[in-house]
């Protein structure tokens, strides 16, 4: 089981799924912005649109790590 720090909430959570974070992390802004976030993180342009219609059914850590890293970056800005 992995550990991972839930930045909407500020702790961690072993119930839910890392995949289920990004997620929720990519419904929260819209979609006209996953190509943008994308080009930030060095990821596909599509690669988010994958992830959050279910099209990568399990992508890799080293593939979705820019885009967690990018909402980690957020969560720190916005949490102070």
């Amino acid at each position: 089981m992995f550990w991972f720090r839930d930045y909407n909430r500020g702790m961690q959570n072993p119930n839910t799924n890392i995949l289920d974070t990004l997620r929720e992390n990519l419904r929260s802004v819209s979609p006209s912005q996953w190509e943008r976030i994308a080009a930030e993180c060095g990821v596909a342009r599509t690669l988010p649109r994958k992830i959050v219609y279910n099209d990568r059914k399990n992508p890799g850590v080293n593939t979705i790590q820019p885009l967690i890293t990018f909402f980690e970056k957020q969560a720190a800005v916005k949490n102070g």
